[in-house]
């Protein structure tokens, strides 16, 4: 077991690692309408740029973290970096968008490979008894990632062009990369080498790759006319399944998801959480500066109230998740996300307080929520499987993420004509005419009463606990 100063080195460099995702994530989205502009690129084009890195990210996070599990979870960490160091330096010449699309998605690939390892080497470099402190500063970095990169975004974007984003990332990579070298020199993190479930990997990430495309296309297009992505998905999990039950050293242990309710729980309890709260940025964005006519930057204070309250009370509540345990913790964080979307969904707003509050709200629920969350997924295997956990989870909440949008857009597009709402979901529209104002709103109210039954449900299934079966019993 690692120093108590050896943890905290460790700590900075996975918390700088867990930065630097969300970050990149946010000013991809960001800078769009720039990067459209640049190329002179159409909304399918630009669409493109922000969704493969999502598609990267969901569908390689399990099969980056078995593979991390046997080759060795610093390496592929460190591997990450490097991936990101390169293809950041080689997006600045990029010659059109289509390659852009390719080393963005290169650069999910690597975000992944941090992402999965991240988690797993916290769960590994500290013990169970203060695990949730470590994994809530951990969290609290994904958040400040959030916060920071729309302002960020917006001082480069007014000042340099949008390459420049992308550099940014260098020297953040960099120092964590350095850093690891000192701080994980005493790290040796993998399993037994054993044969590598190559066929299984395959199908399941053909799988969440096809599901990914035809939950992000489909709004694009139309669902019926891409419904074959969505029955070639299933064609390819049945096989994947069949496969795993007959392998020897599978790539996903399903008796995870089949012996430990406490894994499973935890896993559709995060991917209830960013189904209902991911397309919040992109709700209320439209919502205040369309319907309510505030300004960007303004837009962008009140929103500030959401990401705050996370970075605030997510090492909070892994502090209080190491004394109290883990699913009581996360299941008031996941009410008051409920209760906050609820009201909002029945409430006449009336001043920007009427905003701010809710989503405050909201900001305090997911702080609460996303460190025990993950405390109870950890906890809930033995070291050995800290890799796949870790890339399961982290697959589960980018699949949430994906959904989130899909449910908000679909929803949206009842009650708006659907090339408007491409248009503003791509940024290059920002006015709805008066004719569509109340039609918007009706739309709006719907996506967060869904979002708050889905987070209500949340906190039936945060609470769901392991029985004495063949898993590892604990008392999270």
């Amino acid at each position: 077991m690692l120093e108590s100063k050896e943890r905290r080195f460790v700590l900075l460099t996975t918390s700088i690692a867990s930065f630097l995702t969300p970050f990149t994530s946010s000013l991809i989205s960001f800078a769009i309408p720039e990067i459209g502009e640049f190329f002179n690129a159409n909304f399918i084009q630009v669409v493109w740029v922000p969704l493969s890195f999502l598609i990267a990210m969901a569908s390689f996070m399990i099969p980056l973290g078995k593979i991390s599990d046997e080759y060795g979870r610093v390496q592929f960490f460190r591997l990450g970096f490097i991936i990101i160091l390169i293809v950041s330096l080689l997006i600045y010449f990029s010659l059109n968008i289509y390659m852009l699309i390719g080393l963005v998605f290169l650069i999910g690939i690597g975000s992944a490979l941090i992402s999965t390892n991240s988690t797993a080497i916290i769960s590994y470099a500290y013990p169970q008894n203060i695990r949730g402190f470590a994994l809530g500063i951990n969290a609290m970095s994904v958040y400040l990632g959030l916060t920071i990169a729309p302002f960020l975004g917006g001082i480069l974007l007014q000042y340099f062009k949008w390459q420049v984003i992308f550099l940014i990332n260098i020297p953040i990579a960099l120092t964590s990369l350095l850093l690891s070298f000192f701080s994980m020199k005493h790290l040796n993190i993998k399993q037994k080498a054993t044969k590598l479930d190559i066929t299984g990997t395959i199908l399941f990430t053909i799988t969440l790759l096809c599901i990914t495309l035809y939950l992000s296309v489909s709004q694009i297009f139309d669902w019926f006319y891409m419904i074959y992505l969505l029955f070639m998905s299933i064609i390819f999990f049945i096989a994947f399944i069949f496969l795993e039950r007959k392998s020897s050293n599978p790539l996903l242990d399903l008796s995870l998801f089949m012996r430990n309710r406490t894994f499973t729980a935890a896993n559709l309890t995060a991917f209830l959480n960013y189904t209902s709260t991911f397309s919040i940025v992109f709700v209320f964005s439209i919502y205040l500066q369309v319907i309510l006519k505030y300004t960007p930057f303004t837009t962008g204070m009140i929103l500030i109230s959401e990401p705050i309250f996370m970075v605030i009370f997510s090492p909070i509540s892994g502090k209080l998740s190491d004394k109290y345990g883990s699913r009581e913790i996360a299941a008031i964080g996941m009410g008051l996300i409920g209760i906050a979307f609820t009201a909002l969904a029945f409430l006449n707003i009336q001043t920007v307080w009427d905003v701010i509050i809710p989503l405050s709200i909201i900001g305090i629920g997911f702080g609460l929520f996303s460190a025990p969350n993950t405390h109870s997924v950890m906890s809930s295997v033995t070291e050995n499987k800290f890799g796949i956990a870790s890339g399961t989870l982290g697959t589960v909440r980018f699949t949430g993420q994906l959904a989130s949008i899909v449910l908000a857009s679909t929803i949206l597009a009842s009650s708006l004509p659907k090339a408007m709402l491409l248009k503003l979901f791509s940024g290059f529209e920002n006015s709805i005419t008066l004719t569509y104002f109340n039609a918007f709103i009706s739309g709006f109210k719907e996506v967060m009463l869904v979002s708050g039954i889905l987070s209500l449900i949340g906190v039936y299934t945060s609470l769901l606990k392991t029985k004495t079966d063949n898993s590892i019993v604990l008392k999270h």
